[in-house]
């Protein structure tokens, strides 16, 4: 896959799941279908057996057709129409095909009548006829069958090698089978990635460990954004797209879905691109922008376009901000992290030695397993729908001051708070870029977290010796202030503990990749996890000797 990633893929013989209870029927399309360049997986057994048999294989084989006898059951009896009943069964999870001698008017008009969108092929069909339909319907679903142009397909190298694929197992050819479902009148596909000009190789990409989001353009029309993660992923996407975004947005400014393909173990959906001059990612827009702009363009967001949802948040009791971002998140989000981040690694970092700071993990087990500390440091206020996944990257900004969101993954009723402290957090972990002022850098975290109200910060307090630590404390600011306006939401402290969940999804995502990229966010989790028990103490301690 070194030539073209994605064109490799379409040498795989499309797998098409043969299912007839005729074994001589079997054997004779079996050999018609390896010659037509097939790879046929055959259902074995009789009536009931038959079928489960069926499902079976088209599973483990990742089958992407199936050509289905209609009569499942009795060869003899006109109106067993079991095999379109079946095709209707598992239409989606694969394209079926119904394969039929049936010349009576009663069972076409049936199977015409309440099959409509399930095609079928005449057994009594000349050979030519016959494989000129099923190439017609395997184009529609396989890369295999259709004369499909990749171009620009380094862009996948990363996403070829995540646990999806390799979960995928010999099957990797569903993701070019997806983007086929995805464009289904297209010749040539170009991919891109989703950024500005202006971003430069010292801001790294948002963590996508698997998944991809590019820009996709289709033959000569106007691009569009493709996103390709696992099948429940998406469906959960498309699912919350049309719950919670889809006409719900002040101004409707924002993308919408124009296409979902979701197989076995991959799916994809296609949404309009706004693209206006010069749009690239905030994470772009950061870089070279005043704060006065970034300070508009975050207005723009958070209180036109998503406002009315932050201002709608609803007083919550009897749960927790753990348990809020476990809803986000997955409920295993924190065995995850123990995985990715083994205590004696953690206890090992010189920033968490030098200020004798908790270990982040431990930290948090021991608050979740104490009821009464649970109950007083993680205790929620409010509810909204929040976009759940809000850095840099999914932030969309044109050259006007148009701001949109991408990725609706994680979209739905969370932490009223939750994608200002997800948007700050990108910023003190990933938007500031490398190589960092360490001094500068402490001096901007101490600040941040110095607050015990959610508020803009003194005048005092935005400066830190550094130009870029100053641009980074005038933003969080910026996010602060809008933070309590749109939510009414005052307490910092829930706000910190937000930060501190944050830091630790992060270092765990990026600690597989890198190990030296999770040390970071470790520490400021230390950080956040010593002001959190030292709340009503003078901040940053005295002994730190950090000003």
């Amino acid at each position: 896959m070194t030539k073209n990633i994605l064109s490799s893929l379409q040498s795989v013989r499309p797998r098409i799941l043969l299912v007839d209870n005729d074994p001589e029927a079997r054997i004779s399309y079996q050999a018609l279908l390896l010659e037509w360049g097939y790879e046929p997986v055959l259902a074995m057994g009789v009536g009931s057996a038959l079928q489960e048999d069926a499902r079976t294989m088209a599973r483990k084989k990742r089958c992407g057709l199936a050509l289905i006898d209609l009569r499942l059951k009795d060869d003899d009896d006109p109106q067993d129409m079991s095999g379109a009943d079946f095709a209707e069964s598992i239409k989606i999870l694969l394209k079926p095909i119904i394969l039929t001698g049936a010349e009576e008017p009663y069972a076409l008009r049936n199977l015409l009548q309440y099959h409509q969108d399930v095609p079928y092929i005449g057994k009594q069909d000349r050979r030519d006829d016959f494989r000129k339909r099923l190439d017609a319907e395997a184009a529609k679903v396989s890369a295999a069958k259709r004369s499909l142009e990749f171009m620009e397909t380094d862009l996948f190298d990363d996403f070829m090698k995540s646990e999806l694929v390799k979960d995928a197992a010999e099957y990797p050819d569903q993701v070019a089978d997806i983007l086929v479902q995805l464009f289904p009148n297209a010749t040539k596909l170009r991919f891109e990635k989703i950024s500005g000009s202006t971003e430069t190789s010292d801001i790294s990409s948002a963590i996508r460990p698997n998944s991809v989001v590019l820009k996709v353009h289709e033959d000569n029309l106007e691009p569009c954004t493709v996103k390709l993660a696992r099948a429940r992923k998406i469906q959960g996407e498309v699912r919350n797209y049309s719950e919670f975004i889809s006409r719900k947005l002040t101004g409707g400014f924002n993308a919408h879905l124009l296409q979902q393909s979701i197989r076995w173990d991959i799916g994809g959906a296609a949404y309009t691109y706004i693209s206006g001059n010069g749009t690239r990612t905030f994470s772009a827009y950061y870089k070279d922008q005043s704060i006065d702009n970034i300070e508009e363009v975050l207005k723009s967001f958070f209180w036109d376009m998503w406002g009315k949802k932050y201002t709608e948040a609803i007083p919550i009791k009897e749960t927790s901000l753990f348990n809020l971002y476990s809803q986000v998140w997955g409920e295993d989000w924190l065995e995850k992290c123990s995985r990715e981040l083994p205590l004696h690694e953690t206890r090992h970092l010189m920033g968490i030695q030098s200020f004798n700071l908790p270990i982040p993990l431990e930290w948090l087990k021991n608050k979740l397993n104490n009821p009464i500390y649970e109950r007083d440091l993680m205790a929620a206020t409010k509810t909204a729908v929040t976009h759940g996944d809000l850095h840099g990257d999914n932030l969309m900004v044109d050259d006007k001051k148009n701001v949109w969101v991408v990725d609706f993954e994680r979209s739905g009723v969370g932490h009223a708070l939750q994608d200002f402290i997800e948007l700050e957090a990108d910023i003190l972990n990933r938007l500031l870029g490398v190589p960092i002022n360490t001094s500068a850098y402490l001096k901007m975290c101490m600040k941040a977290f110095k607050q015990t109200e959610i508020k803009h910060f003194d005048e005092g307090d935005l400066n830190s010796g550094d130009a870029n630590m100053d641009k980074a404390l005038k933003t969080i600011s910026i996010l602060r202030r809008l933070a309590f306006q749109a939510t009414g939401i005052s307490n910092a402290r829930e706000y910190v503990i937000g930060l501190f969940f944050n830091m630790l999804f992060r270092a765990a995502l990026v600690h597989k990749i890198d190990p030296t990229k999770s040390e970071h966010p470790l520490l400021l989790a230390g950080f956040i996890s010593h002001r959190l028990d030292h709340w009503d103490k003078p901040w940053p301690p005295a002994e730190w000797n950090i000003s």
